[in-house]
């Protein structure tokens, strides 16, 4: 899911991302966003900061906050909060990237797989007790 109040944006990251066979929603605001993504759970949110009706910020604090997309990965793409207190503040808000804008498309669409392999590593990971062969059980 893109979310962008910028046509010019949603189209550069729409064309992208359908170029590497992904299926792409797009809104133009963060509360559009959101109701898209409480109606159909994405597997991952790109979204600017400065929208009007409710900002990136806000809708990752929303996102944050749902009991159903908290877990999705959360991407922010922003060309007009770049100082480090942004980022922080991004982060700090849940956000699992801060990339400013414009990226080069091969290098954007790298960061988003490797931040769709590592969530489902964890994923992965979280769904399989860890347990050591020295402390396995015993099956007789």
């Amino acid at each position: 899911m893109i979310a962008d109040d910028s046509r010019v944006n949603l189209y550069f990251l729409k064309s992208i991302l359908e170029a590497q066979g992904w299926l792409v929603r797009e809104a133009e605001n963060g509360k559009a966003a959101l109701e898209m993504a409480r109606a159909s759970r994405p597997d991952l949110i790109v979204s600017d900061i400065l929208m009007p009706v409710m900002d990136g910020y806000s809708f990752c604090r929303e996102c944050k906050k749902d009991e159903i997309l908290r877990n999705i990965p959360f991407v922010f793409y922003t060309a007009t909060y770049t100082e480090p207190k942004d980022e922080k503040f991004a982060l700090d808000l849940g956000a699992d990237r801060f990339i400013l804008k414009p990226e080069e498309p091969e290098v954007l669409i790298k960061i988003l797989v490797d931040l769709l392999e590592e969530k489902e590593r964890i994923s992965l990971a979280a769904s399989k007790p860890f347990r050591p062969r020295f402390f396995a059980r015993r099956e007789d």
